[in-house]
């Protein structure tokens, strides 16, 4: 090979690889959430906080269904996964329970007397930067009563109500039915393919729908599932 032959290969890598460097800096780092703008979860800054991790809203859309028979009015259901956080959990350590004012933040109640706060960005319809940190356990929303009730004969179990929504589950199916708010009569608006402990939401002021927040555990693993709800 002579000289020049490998002149010339010398100076085409060299022109490449400032083009390859260019292209790998716009892969966005890991954890980005898919429109690259802010992470799923923001970095941790207290090493003793339960690990947090984002999980794809698609992941999960499938496990949710609007029942085909609710009708208020010209209006159907609607349901839509807006975000969603696995939190870990320990064989000594776990969740027993959980609240909210509204929909966020949520707090998480563990054996061992410890309290932490879930918080996240709601921004572009979706839920971003989650974080967790650690509260009081002071301050807890007084559980609402059973809106409605199901027929007599039912397999399903109150959980829990915020907002007019009822959470009942069927541990036959390992699912949740949740009804529509501001009803007088037991209206299934939605089921989820999971059991859930908690539920929490908060309406819009002026159109019906608002967000609702499921916890649960979908695969064994402690989840927090977020969703846009329409009745």
């Amino acid at each position: 090979m002579s000289k020049v032959t490998v002149l010339r290969m010398s100076m085409a890598v060299l022109s490449a690889a400032p083009a390859v460097a260019a292209h790998a800096q716009f892969v966005p780092p890991a954890g980005y959430s898919g429109n690259g703008v802010k992470p799923g979860v923001a970095a941790p800054t207290d090493p003793d906080v339960p690990t947090l991790t984002r999980i794809p809203d698609t992941t999960l859309s499938p496990l949710f269904h609007v029942d085909p028979d609710y009708k208020r009015g010209s209006s159907t259901g609607h349901v839509k996964v807006v975000g969603a956080f696995e939190i870990a959990e320990t064989q000594k350590r776990h969740v027993v329970s959980a609240w909210s004012p509204g929909f966020l933040p949520v707090t998480l109640s563990f054996n061992d007397g410890q309290c932490y706060s879930l918080q996240a960005d709601y921004t572009g319809g979706t839920l971003s930067n989650g974080r967790v940190r650690k509260v009081g356990c002071g301050h807890r929303q007084t559980d609402e009563e059973a809106p409605s009730s199901p027929p007599p004969g039912s397999p399903l179990k109150f959980v829990g109500s915020a907002w007019g929504y009822g959470a009942w589950a069927d541990e036959r199916d390992r699912t949740t039915l949740v009804t529509a708010p501001y009803t007088k009569t037991f209206q299934p608006l939605f089921t989820v393919e999971m059991l859930t402990s908690a539920i929490m939401a908060m309406n819009g002021p002026d159109f019906p729908g608002g967000n609702v927040t499921l916890v649960g555990r979908v695969g064994g693993r402690l989840t927090v599932i977020t969703l846009e709800v329409g009745y």
